[in-house]
């Protein structure tokens, strides 16, 4: 049945993770995400239970990604699974997901505007191969130093949402400053590298594993459970490392 399985212990069709590089399928796999996360309730659940004023129809097509959902469409889906289903703030998950639907809808017009190239000058189409060469070593130059250099958890804005499978910890309340993201489970690291020391201020976790704090003396000082975020003052005096899942300094 294409992309549908079935899941045991319910009856009907579940609808798989939508797939591609498209920005409608990206953004329609995070309301996917946060469907699962919530337990997978039906679109009549959705409305029926938990206030979702969109249309079975227009909940089902949101999540398949074959196009961007209108943001009245986006903010019903968010708002019944976020909100009704997990509890959690309302002005900050609409505050997250129109970022969200923002960046998806510019990255959907960019997508559909042409692309005009000038005509390539009689230079280049004289020595095209030498130039094709010159920018393949130039890329396997690139992708050598990426593939060397150690993982580190990518740096991150100002007032960044922390996206869907992240966990993240931030040095300022308001969830502002984040300092730390990451999807790994089972490592840790050291919070001075990350000017975290002594200074989680906020943390959001959409991992499926607790996160844990320990002080220098790896005792343990503070936990993080699996998809749980802080009310802004979760400052953590003594803690030194961060672990996720099983791992201990």
């Amino acid at each position: 049945m294409g992309n549908e399985t079935t899941r045991a212990g319910r009856r009907g069709r579940v609808a798989k993770a939508p797939q591609g590089d498209e920005p409608a399928a990206a953004f329609a796999r995070q309301l996917w995400e946060l469907k699962q996360h919530a337990g997978d309730p039906s679109y009549d659940a959705m409305r029926q239970d938990h206030g979702a004023l969109a249309s079975k129809s227009a909940l089902s097509a949101a999540a398949r990604g074959a196009q961007l959902p209108s943001w009245d469409t986006t903010w019903e889906f968010v708002r019944s699974l976020a909100v009704g289903v997990l509890g959690q703030d309302e002005q900050r998950v609409r505050a997250q997901w129109r970022q969200r639907w923002d960046q998806a809808a510019a990255a959907v017009v960019a997508e559909a505007a042409p692309v005009e190239r000038p005509p390539a000058s009689p230079w280049i189409r004289r020595r095209g191969w030498w130039v094709l060469g010159a920018v393949a070593a130039v890329g396997v130059l690139l992708v050598a130093a990426l593939w060397l250099r150690p993982e580190r958890p990518a740096p991150a804005t100002i007032a960044e949402p922390c996206e869907a499978t992240w966990l993240c910890l931030y040095r300022n309340i308001g969830f502002d400053d984040m300092n730390f993201r990451t999807q790994r489970q089972n490592a840790c690291w050291r919070l001075a590298d990350y000017h975290l020391q002594d200074a989680v201020f906020s943390y959001d976790n959409n991992l499926p594993v607790t996160g844990h704090f320990y002080d220098s003396a790896k005792n343990s000082v503070g936990d993080i459970r699996a998809g749980d975020s802080s009310q802004d003052s979760s400052a953590l005096p003594g803690a030194y490392w961060f672990c996720t899942g099983s791992a201990r300094p």
